[in-house]
């Protein structure tokens, strides 16, 4: 399979390559690592400071969330600990898309919270040591905690009380004395949750504010200050505006405004920030309107031409409508996602910007999820994309969790590749064979645009094509290194009776590879001579 049908394969059979074999183990230095900066290329894909292309393939985080807690005994998030870095080292993600709240970040209004910042600062750093990018995402789920339905509010006919979710802060909370309660069919999208997005849209300003700022100009300038303060940080990739924000009642027609004054004010604030800094520009990576599946892509995404900033990626989330358990069945579902990926490119080329997806995933539990897992793997491998998965760790108390006020404990299990026993949190193993296909083998930095990519576990057909030379390989060492994510396998097991102890790699027009031993797997380096080159790994 191809990005680009235009593209030839390589027709010459592979050769084998010297592999050097690095004995020392990958895991954190005593300093923060420093990764290559990435951005968004005008070939729309994304490209690092040596014009590399660059494969993001990680993991969502939710470690940092602010979320309403509904059992005071139940945790909504599980903290990220070193092992955790650790352990996603070992599937081989070299990014993790880090949800973070406005509540969190500005729980009084016009006052920043330095030590949440500071948190963020010292995920993107641990990350990093582990060699995984960070891209910060402005997360949202239902508004936020004080949605919840009060003690003296009583429920209409056929309604029941909710509880909050996570994103926006008190302060920010408009719901015009819309009801809170909630049916099977609004979930978390009740009338007050509406109400409370269209007032950000709207950028309503209470009466008692002097500054002159709106909601929405309050968000757009907390933007601004993760912008300065991440100036020259390379770790950190890119950020995410807002996620899956709620189209809050206003019209198809209309919408795709909205989303374009918001997105394109707060890329902005964000440019201004870095240049104020001295720093250098981060990617700027926006999302369709929450319900953009079952209402359409175009009027829930802003206009072309929204923002002239270069330096932006589309960021759609593909589920195929089967983000919860579900007995829906794998046809229909691979049916939803290739439509999904198809319409999504499409409008990544009408931005001119790289398509990178921010979350997918299945549950253990879903019928048949083992082959929908592998059938968006081919997906994503085919049209050569990046994607974090959803995601790293949940816990017992998350909102999700309850339907209302109800306190009782939820039973269920709950998670996918760290599932866990709940209310006890004990964890669970993860499904067979699913490691092998989240954290296949991939490249992470190739030279030139990769033409060709197929993995299934450590088994990699990777082909690529390159302006690599004598004179590039000179001024700059780095833009002709390919690296690649090798997994561990059975086969790569020490017992002398196993086929191999690290991966066998066949390459054409690539040098002497290196492998350097990770807990999880390996990474292979390697300098690309030029021309369409190729590596294969099994």
């Amino acid at each position: 399979m191809t990005r680009n049908a235009r593209t030839a394969r390589i027709g010459v059979a592979a050769l084998s390559v010297a592999v050097v074999l690095v004995l020392a183990a990958g895991g954190a230095s005593s300093s923060a690592a420093s990764l290559p900066a990435v951005h968004a290329g005008t070939d729309r894909v994304i490209r690092d400071s040596h014009d590399r292309e660059v494969l993001l393939r990680g993991v969502n985080v939710t470690a940092l969330t602010d979320q309403f807690q509904v059992n005071p005994r139940l945790p909504t998030v599980t903290p990220l600990r070193p092992r955790d870095y650790r352990k996603m080292e070992a599937f081989g993600f070299d990014v993790i898309r880090l949800a973070v709240n406005w509540s969190k970040l500005e729980r009084e209004r016009g006052h920043i919270s330095d030590a949440y910042v500071g948190k963020i600062a010292k995920v993107v750093n641990e990350a990093a040591d582990h060699g995984m990018y960070t891209i910060i995402d402005m997360h949202n789920g239902g508004w936020g905690k004080y949605v919840a339905t009060p003690p003296d509010e009583t429920c209409p006919d056929g309604l029941r009380p909710s509880h909050g979710w996570l994103g926006a802060p008190e302060w920010a909370t408009f719901t015009d004395g819309q009801t809170t309660c909630h049916d099977d069919k609004t979930n978390k999208r009740t009338p007050a949750v509406e109400a409370a997005w269209f007032n950000f849209w709207t950028n309503y300003k209470d009466s008692s504010w002097h500054d002159g700022l709106g909601i929405q100009d309050h968000l757009v300038d907390v933007w601004g200050t993760l912008g300065r303060r991440f100036a020259n940080d390379s770790n950190v990739a890119g950020y995410d505006l807002l996620n899956e924000a709620d189209p809050g009642g206003i019209g198809h027609g209309e919408l795709s405004g909205y989303d374009g004054r918001f997105d394109a004010a707060a890329i902005d604030a964000i440019r201004q920030s870095e240049a104020q800094a001295g720093g250098f520009s981060h990617m700027a990576i926006f999302e369709p309107n929450l319900t953009w599946t079952s209402n359409g892509l175009k009027s829930h995404t802003p206009d072309p031409g929204f923002t002239d900033d270069p330096n932006i990626a589309f960021s759609p989330h593909l589920y195929g409508r089967d983000v919860h358990t579900t007995t829906r069945p794998a046809s229909a579902v691979i049916r939803d996602l290739k439509k999904q990926e198809r319409i999504t490119s499409r409008r990544a080329r009408e931005y001119g910007a790289p398509l990178w997806v921010g979350e997918w995933s299945f549950s253990p539990w879903d019928t048949d999820a083992f082959k929908k897992l592998r059938a968006h793997v081919k997906i994503q491998d085919s049209h050569v994309l990046g994607a974090a998965w959803w995601q790293w760790k949940g816990a017992c108390g998350a909102p999700q969790r309850f339907d209302g006020l109800d306190p009782t404990p939820n039973r269920q299990p709950f998670g996918n590749i760290n599932p866990i026993k709940c209310p006890s949190g004990k964890p669970l193993p993860l499904p067979r064979g699913w490691r092998s296909v989240i954290g296949r083998a991939y490249p992470r930095y190739a030279p030139g645009t990769i033409t060709h990519l197929q993995a299934r576990g450590a088994r990699m057909s990777l082909e690529g094509k390159s302006n690599c030379n004598a004179a590039l390989r000179s001024s700059d060492p780095q833009a002709c290194k390919l690296v690649a994510w090798i997994p561990k396998t059975k086969k790569h097991g020490r017992h002398r009776r196993h086929r191999a102890r690290h991966p066998r790699i066949d390459a054409r027009r690539v040098g002497k590879v290196h492998l350097r031993k990770l807990s999880g797997g390996w990474l292979a380096t390697a300098v690309v001579k030029g021309g369409r080159y190729s590596l294969t790994t099994r």
